[in-house]
């Protein structure tokens, strides 16, 4: 077997959501957009960006799957708070992103 063959378990939907959701209420202070968040995760990662797939494939790195999806979950919540991800706390966006990073990969960020 080549390790290439070798698939990593896909990340649990549920506990993406609930990440993006404390997001929403922790970061932008807003009620967390259930449907548009839950469709965002969906997008990116399974549906058509096909983030899982391309990072099984050796097309993106785990640092750029993780940033994509904060991204697009950022972007959902900054319109109705007004602010984005630039500017939240350096501390709070390493917190998120480390959280992130155990959820997709189960470890925190290696960069």
């Amino acid at each position: 077997m080549c390790l290439a063959d070798v698939r990593r378990p896909s990340p649990n939907r549920e506990r993406l959501l609930e990440f993006a959701r404390q997001l929403a209420r922790e970061l932008h202070a807003i009620e967390p957009p259930e449907a548009e968040l839950s469709e965002r995760i969906d997008y990116v990662v399974w549906g058509r960006k096909q983030a899982w797939t391309c990072l099984e494939d050796g097309i993106i790195t785990e640092s750029e799957l993780r940033q994509l999806l904060i991204d697009h979950l950022d972007y959902e919540c900054a319109h109705i708070s007004g602010r984005a991800w630039p500017e939240f706390d350096e501390a709070a966006r390493r917190r998120f992103v480390d959280e992130l990073e155990q959820l997709l990969f189960g470890r925190p960020a290696q960069e």
